[in-house]
């Protein structure tokens, strides 16, 4: 038993105040004069006897008057298993349900969503309708402060029902502390019991690895567990091109990478790419357990400049979750980008210029002097030239603005005078010093490099690679200019050092306001005796790869081009054309118009189901209909993990006994009274008591006096 003001009960010292005053003001018999005296003394005998019974039985009930209007005061409450909820006793509860797509698990021909809904429509069957009652759904956070308490348990049966799969939840640990917010904001808690219940499959991704959760004493957390405990799953995780490219040119072999994995069972499938009319198949055996990925080499010499889109999935789909049998992928077909080499001599160059032929580049190779229109390039490499003049730094930096400009030096022809001037320092993004003689040489210093720049990204999927051969034998930097970027500019960033005494710069980048790029190299890429660098031997790859590197990175698709999205992420956002006002939708489920905001843009924020979408804009008037952009979207790789969360992580958080196994006997009423003690408030209790007492002593209290006074 607790009491509520505990510091009350020392009213209890009263109960000792009718005793004082029984014995201060007590009736003292009279002495009589009387002849037949032995008659006196056998009748006062008999008056005290009954005068002693009467005050004891007043006296005990008065005392018992003042102690139980002290212990009603103080409010006591008594804690016993047997009082447990009823239907006849409202509650304040918190539903939160966990709608991602792993809830979409089939087990029989009930998926975990719909037996999750079902059981808890028996728990509300079973509740009070005088209750309090609040609906999270995990999938939907930015709702959370807009949901409201009811009272009408019909309408939360009804929210309850309407619940569906979601493409995308934050963990339900973020339901918690929304739900023991408003728990706390309740009024008359006091007097309600108040639960907070979880409904999930108990999933990795339904849950925080830390959950900071802070319970008071008052609310009872629960965690029911819907999931299955040994799932068997074949899952697409992953679909991706090769480097995270989207965009590729006519001609060039486009690499997607896919991931499938096995969950509890041996399974033998095929995965399909299809695009178009045309399927590419690879046949794969998994291992409980295991995963691995899947490259198709797609060629792109027949598809046509603009969008396209793939849908990859397995040809067999028997399993209990189908969200993760497809993928959808879209990527972007253009013409050769067109790209300049400028050099001193144009023969010099040559295997610099064949090199990104090979990368599927149209290349122009002119000599400084030559008259050319920067602008109709992609990208100009200023390869091997030794004193370039003012004019063409002027032009460098005014292209560079918003296209890419890689400079790449010569050897002991180089003037640095020609390098520092004023017009140069407007796009190099560091000044030349010396010439650096290493012996034996000095080779790029990646483990030193966090790799977080994405010129170097690829390095970090290489770099586990055993058999890459420029990683196996790194390739040596013999002779190198030493430049010097300049300090605390954070438009330029060393991409990647030596592994020299002083950490000098190999690569070295600068970021122009308007989204160009400059990349400075430090080393020749030209053949050359005695040799700068072995870079162009033919024993590795690095020539092209390094080739490639400066390529792609200059030649990037530009911020907002994504086509490629994951629910939760970062979402599609396309731009309106002014000319088009009209926007429309086209997706999975039809044809729907949207809006763009002030900005002029729309944001696929809200989609919910997975698939392929075209974005267009039109103008009725004009009868002008154009595609402004094309995109998929896929569930998060996470949902497919279907492997449990420790019963005891969950109980550290939410308390002992918190979680409770679901079968479909079990009354989740019964569970909860089973984990739940709610006190039984004796306040009214006591004083029914305290009022039945008062009538007894003063009915008591008249009959007796009464008699003595009429006796008297």
């Amino acid at each position: 038993m607790t009491f509520v003001y505990p510091i009350l009960l020392g009213g209890l010292l009263l109960a000792g105040l009718p005793v004082v005053l029984h014995f201060l003001a007590r009736k003292k018999p009279k002495t009589l004069v009387f002849p037949a005296f032995q008659f006196l003394m056998q009748k006062q005998r008999q008056s005290t006897r009954n005068l002693r019974l009467k005050h004891l039985l007043l006296l005990l009930m008065r005392m018992a008057l003042i102690a139980l209007a002290c212990l009603a005061l103080s409010r006591p409450r008594l804690f016993h298993e047997s009082l447990g909820l009823s239907r006849e006793r409202p509650v304040a509860m918190v539903l939160i349900f966990d709608t991602t797509p792993s809830m979409n698990y089939q087990s029989g021909d009930v998926t975990r969503l719909d037996f999750t809904k079902k059981r808890a429509l028996e728990l509300l069957d079973e509740l009070s309708d005088d209750g309090r009652f609040l609906v999270l759904d995990a999938a939907d956070p930015a709702n959370f402060a807009r949901e409201e308490w009811s009272r009408s348990i019909e309408k939360t049966r009804q929210r309850v029902r309407n619940l569906a799969i979601r493409p995308h939840s934050v963990p339900v640990t973020r339901g918690l502390d929304e739900a023991l917010r408003r728990c706390a904001q309740l009024e008359d808690a006091d007097r309600m019991p108040r639960f907070v219940c979880v409904f999930s499959d108990r999933t990795r991704a339904s849950w925080n690895a830390h959950p900071e959760v802070r319970q008071p004493g008052n609310v009872k957390l629960l965690y029911f567990d819907v999931g299955i405990d040994k799932s068997i799953d074949l899952a697409l995780t992953h679909a991706e091109f090769a480097r995270g490219q989207q965009s590729f040119a006519q001609g060039e072999t486009i690499v997607l990478n896919a991931v499938v994995k096995a969950t509890g069972d041996r399974i033998r499938n095929t995965l399909i790419c299809q695009l178009g009319k045309s399927e590419f198949k690879q046949a794969f055996e998994l291992d409980k357990g295991a995963h691995r990925t899947l490259t198709f080499e797609i060629p792109s010499a027949d598809l046509t400049p603009g969008f396209h889109q793939a849908k990859l999935r397995f040809e067999t789909t028997s399993d209990a979750l189908a969200f993760n049998n497809v993928r959808h992928v879209t990527f972007a077909i253009h013409k050769k980008p067109r790209v300049l080499v400028l050099a001193d001599d144009v023969t010099s160059v040559r295997q610099f210029a064949w090199a990104l032929e090979d990368l599927n580049c149209d290349v122009d190779r002119k000599t400084l002097e030559e008259p050319m229109r920067h602008h109709d390039y992609a990208a100009i490499f200023l390869v091997d030239a030794a004193a370039p003049p003012d004019a063409l730094w002027q032009k460098l930096a005014d292209y560079a603005q918003e296209y890419g400009v890689c400079v790449i030096p010569g050897g002991d022809r180089l003037q640095p005078r020609a390098y520092n001037s004023t017009a140069a320092r407007k796009l190099l993004p560091a000044a030349f010093g010396a010439s650096i003689k290493a012996d034996p040489g000095s080779a790029w210093n990646l483990e030193a490099n966090h790799l977080q720049h994405p010129f170097t990204h690829p390095f970090r999927a290489w770099i586990d690679l055993p058999n890459l051969d420029f990683l196996r034998h790194p390739r040596l930097a013999k002779q190198y200019w030493e430049v010097i970027p300049p300090e605390k500019d954070k438009d330029i960033a060393v991409v990647v050092a030596y592994q020299d005494d002083k950490q000098r710069p190999a690569i070295v980048e600068r970021l122009m306001p308007k989204g160009g790029k400059v990349l400075l190299l430090t080393t020749p890429m030209d053949e050359r005796t005695p040799a700068w660098n072995n870079y162009d031997q033919r024993v590795t790859s690095f020539y092209i790869t390094l080739t490639s590197l400066c390529a792609r990175h200059l030649l990037a698709e530009p911020a907002g081009a994504r086509m490629n999205h994951i629910f939760g992420q970062t979402p599609p956002v396309v731009k309106q054309d002014p000319s088009l006002p009209k926007g429309t939708l086209i997706g999975p489920d039809g044809t729907a118009e949207i809006r763009f905001d002030e900005k002029q843009r729309w944001l696929g924020d809200r989609l919910t189901k997975a698939g392929h979408y075209t974005v267009t804009g039109s103008n009725p008037e004009a009868q002008k209909t154009e595609v402004l952009a094309r995109f998929s979207i896929n569930e998060a790789s996470e949902e497919s993990d279907l492997s449990r969360i420790p019963k005891e992580e969950i109980e550290t958080s939410l308390g002992k006994d918190s979680l409770i196994a679901q079968d479909r006997r079990t009354s989740l009423l019964e569970s909860i009274n089973d984990y739940w003690d709610e006190p039984m408030e004796l306040f009214p209790w006591l004083m029914i008591g305290i009022l039945f007492l008062l009538a007894l002593e003063n009915l008591l209290a008249n009959r007796f006096y009464r008699k003595d006074a009429v006796a008297e």
